[in-house]
């Protein structure tokens, strides 16, 4: 969802850049009399004044421009997770500091992947919840849950979140299919 959003504005923030220098041309070739360079202004204007607003033409237009409007006010409102947690203030005095999720998620793979047992991992954090899914070559996991939960927990904790979110892990092992 988020590569759709970054090129959904990416293609606004073109289409409104070319349109800024675009309009301030034509409206410079109007000026000099001379005839439309990209934009066929005229031909939109004599059309907006021989076509009323019930037109087919101009509904279908009006529809297309609510539906953009609210797709992209409903991309806008969709919750993202957060790009920084924040973290506690160690000393009377010190002022306030935020941890990268994705630093922290890197970490907690980084701390899931150096258990024993552990072939793969891959962590997700929000501010509400910290899942982490390790996979193991291993048919019978044993305690590899247990033992990651720890060292997880014990990662988190050491970090000084205002906030710990509590945290899952998940063991996929060669017997899951």
């Amino acid at each position: 969802m988020r590569a759709f959003r970054r090129a959904a504005s990416a293609v606004l923030a073109l289409t409104l850049m070319v349109a800024g220098v675009v309009v301030p041309v034509e409206i410079v070739v109007a000026a000099y009399d001379r005839s439309p360079w990209l934009i066929p202004h005229d031909q939109w204007y004599r059309s907006a004044r021989e076509n009323s607003w019930d037109a087919p033409a101009a509904r279908w237009l009006f529809i297309a421009l609510v539906v953009a409007g609210l797709m992209l006010l409903g991309l806008q409102l969709l919750r993202r997770r957060p790009a920084t947690l924040e973290l506690g203030q160690h000393d009377e005095g010190g002022s306030p500091a935020d941890l990268s999720r994705r630093s922290l998620e890197r970490s907690l793979v980084r701390t899931a992947s150096a258990v024993d047992g552990v072939a793969a991992a891959r962590a997700q954090v929000t501010p509400n919840h910290a899942r982490v899914t390790v996979s193991t070559t291993r048919r019978q996991p044993g305690d590899l849950r247990d033992r990651v939960s720890q060292g997880v927990e014990r990662r988190i904790r050491g970090l000084g979140l205002v906030r710990t979110p509590p945290v899952s892990v998940r063991v996929r092992s060669r017997g899951d299919t």
